[in-house]
């Protein structure tokens, strides 16, 4: 009887900590009273921008406070011959999966129900305010040569990643060591979003190759603060998006 209620007291004890833990996450990394809300316009947005999306399914949300995730996932815009696309490596509905570019407006309706932050991204060349046209086309420049690095990416690895093969799996073991050095992409084992959206960022020069791809972590993501870019590439951690 003495063991039993031994066991029973340190069970207790264990939940309550489980629960004070899990209590704490959900109000710091499931709390989105902070951000600011603007409705989300498409001639606002640019190449290279980023949008991080949190899912509000109650099968996700154990997993969510216990990996401190405030966003699940991570998509990258991409104008083409003046459409938008958003390029992301999901499922959605075991129809579309893989790496995917999807045009603008049905990935809205796909992610209607979601929380979405917009991260900007902007050129912080040096101003010339003698000469405002001059760095206009060289925004422009540098745009146009994301837009060709991201599409290369795109179109050179979606074959590969036809078939979306993310959820957990004994692979994962990696992410609970720091590598500290640059590693390209493995399509050996089962690869997550988070990676190989970090894998496409490097290989346009969006961010630099400095760390493994299983490094990151999505929290990186919000306003880019995570990585370390070039100096000519800025991020705003702008606002949850209205649709």
């Amino acid at each position: 009887m003495k063991h039993i209620k031994l066991f029973v007291f340190y069970l207790s004890l264990i939940l309550i900590i489980i629960s004070i833990y899990m209590t704490h996450n959900y109000y710091k990394y499931k709390d989105f009273s902070g951000y600011s809300i603007k409705k989300l316009r498409k001639e606002n947005i640019k190449s290279g921008d980023i949008f991080l999306v949190a899912y509000h399914k109650p099968q996700n949300l154990i997993g969510d406070l216990l990996m401190k995730v405030k966003f699940n996932h991570v998509s990258l815009a991409v104008w083409e011959k003046g459409e938008l696309y958003l390029i992301e490596y999901a499922n959605y509905f075991d129809k579309y999966q893989g790496l995917l570019k999807i045009p603008y407006q049905r990935w809205i309706r796909f992610n209607k129900n979601t929380t979405i932050l917009k991260n900007s991204i902007s050129s912080t060349g040096e101003e010339r305010e003698d000469n405002k046209e001059e760095r206009e086309r060289e925004d422009n420049k540098e745009e146009k040569e994301r837009e060709k690095k991201i599409l290369e990416y795109y179109y050179q690895n979606k074959d590969k990643m036809s078939e979306f093969k993310g959820g957990w799996n004994m692979s994962w073991y990696r992410f609970l060591y720091k590598k500290n050095k640059y590693q390209p992409l493995d399509l050996s084992y089962q690869t997550t979003c988070t990676e190989i959206m970090v894998s496409m960022l490097m290989d346009s020069g969006i961010i630099k190759k400095e760390k493994a791809l299983s490094d990151y972590h999505q929290s990186d993501f919000i306003g880019m603060s995570g990585f370390t870019l070039p100096d000519n590439i800025s991020y705003t951690k702008d606002y949850l998006c209205s649709l």
